[in-house]
């Protein structure tokens, strides 16, 4: 149950509209919604969101779609026809220590369940670098690290600001063949009935708390721009506020914080009331009372970067999620 929303930002705002500089690029009338796998039950997420998708013809297999990382990982087994001469690469999963070892493969990716905006079902059709997995290995000391089992995911990073080297090419929700053709808004919105890519005037009504991102400058390749992480905190019991980074990470149930003065490692006690901060909105919790948006535990974690909070999948107990990277901004919407 969500026990406290303050000074909350009320925004009725279009796909349109922005609270940064210069003009925002017109919304469209694209979309494409994509249903998740299993129906999940937001008010007490116990697993990932999923969507079905396949990779260049191969396999139609259930990926999570993980906020906090940016690429598509798949084992190569999957992937047809692999391109001769794909360069061989890593990626590696922060909080786990999970290390994924095989080629980028450029080739598409396929959602064959989604629906149009006009209601009918047609895939919705990607070209990104996807990892083609051939070996994996735990490398442990990660908060998570107990976790690994060395199994090979499927997953569907589309992240942003993640300072991983990968750039806004390699995110599957930002590459559709509407959004390279221009006819489609580059964003998607994580909701109940499903992952929606393409922000339009209709699948963005409501009241949204919007924070205008931080642009991260120029790609390393493709003609758009990264946005860098939202501005957050968070409270631990009637301790300091601490002010940093917000990342809402949907590739995790649980949260890890970070902060000078605090722990680098162990698990805060369950009974200890928290306060989450994204940008101007906040909610509240106790650890451990099994409330929509508690998470599973919460970690800590050094501090190598500064304050910074990762929220986990279960924030979004109460909200639906916006990114719209053409116009940099980040939003929660209360559900």
């Amino acid at each position: 149950m969500l026990k406290a929303l303050a000074l909350m930002v009320a925004v009725a705002c279009v796909a349109g509209c922005s609270s940064g500089t210069g003009p925002s690029p017109s919304p469209s009338a694209q979309s494409y919604t994509v249903p998740w796998v299993g129906s999940p039950d937001f008010a007490n997420l116990r697993r990932t969101l999923k969507v079905e998708a396949s990779v260049n013809g191969g396999t139609v297999s259930p990926f999570t779609v993980d906020t906090g990382s940016v690429g598509v990982v798949v084992p190569a087994s999957e992937v047809p026809n692999i391109p001769a001469g794909a360069p061989t690469g890593t990626l590696t999963y922060s909080s786990s220590g999970l290390q994924l070892t095989g080629v980028w493969a450029t080739v598409p990716v396929r959602f064959p369940g989604a629906v149009n905006a006009t209601g009918a079902t047609v895939a919705a059709e990607t070209t990104v670098p996807v990892l083609a997995v051939t070996s994996s290995k735990c490398l442990g000391g990660d908060v998570n690290s107990h976790n690994c089992t060395g199994d090979i995911p499927h997953m569907m990073g589309v992240g942003f600001g993640r300072g991983d080297n990968r750039p806004p090419t390699y995110n599957p929700l930002l590459n559709l063949t509407e959004m390279a053709a221009g006819t489609m808004r580059r964003g998607y919105v994580i909701g109940r009935g499903g992952l929606t890519l393409g922000l339009t005037e209709a699948n963005t009504t409501g009241v949204w708390s919007k924070q205008q991102l931080t642009n991260a400058g120029p790609p390393k390749e493709g003609a758009h721009n990264d946005w860098m992480t939202p501005m957050g905190g968070f409270q631990l019991g009637s301790g300091p506020r601490y002010s940093g980074k917000v990342l809402i990470d949907t590739g995790l149930l649980d949260m890890i914080v970070e902060g000078d003065g605090l722990p680098s490692s162990g698990t805060v006690p369950a009974g200890t009331p928290m306060t989450i901060d994204v940008g101007e909105l906040h909610y509240s919790f106790v650890v451990g009372d099994g409330a929509a948006q508690t998470p599973i535990g919460v970690h800590h974690a050094k501090a190598v970067n500064g304050t910074f909070v990762n929220t986990g999948l279960r924030a979004l107990g109460h909200y639906d999620l916006l990114y719209d990277a053409d116009a940099g901004q980040f939003g929660l919407r209360p559900n």
